[in-house]
């Protein structure tokens, strides 16, 4: 009886061990079919992105040429002062903090929404001043638009510089207009 009683818990132990051995090649066998699926859905998205046969892009101009010539006039006024870029989006030079719906709320509103220049502080990097340059006629919704731009700088501390559309100016009177003293 002594024999069958080890020959039994040998069994027991041998049966242990296929159904362990069984059930570890089952979650591995599942992990590998989920890994598998999981990558076949990822795939579209991370497919090389194919222009639509019919459409056409190309280069277009980001500035007038009036605008050309003001920003030139700007970057000689402010050359030792700030960096200046243009056609700024909003967004990419303001932090928005706020709790909830609030944030997604604003950042909705000011998404498309992008300034004329902006003077960029060297050494902090950070945005100090935009330049507006303001139409003679503004429509209604560049009024809307101009209205949400400036709350958005106002309460971020960022001064906003207006300037009239064809307007002559030289490097001294922008200097002058962005708070700069003249060069001697």
């Amino acid at each position: 009886m002594v024999c069958s009683a080890t020959e039994q818990r040998e069994d027991s132990q041998g049966e242990m061990m296929d159904i362990l051995l069984t059930a570890s090649a089952a979650v591995l066998l599942s992990a590998c079919v989920w890994l598998y699926f999981a990558g076949s859905k990822r795939s579209p998205q991370s497919a090389r992105f194919v222009l639509a046969p019919g459409t056409s892009v190309s280069s277009a101009p980001l500035l007038s040429e009036a605008d050309v010539v003001l920003y030139n006039l700007m970057r000689l006024a402010v050359q030792d002062h700030y960096l200046i870029f243009a056609q700024v989006p909003l967004w990419s030079f303001v932090s928005v903090e706020a709790m909830g719906k609030s944030r997604s709320q604003l950042l909705q509103q000011i998404a498309l929404k992008r300034v004329d220049f902006v003077l960029i502080h060297p050494g902090s990097r950070h945005v100090e001043k935009v330049v507006h340059i303001e139409e003679v006629s503004p429509r209604p919704h560049q009024a809307d638009r101009q209205r949400v731009i400036e709350s958005v700088l106002d309460a971020a501390g960022i001064k906003l510089v207006k300037l009239r559309q064809h307007t002559p100016h030289t490097v001294p009177a922008l200097a002058g207009l962005l708070g700069l003293e003249p060069e001697e």
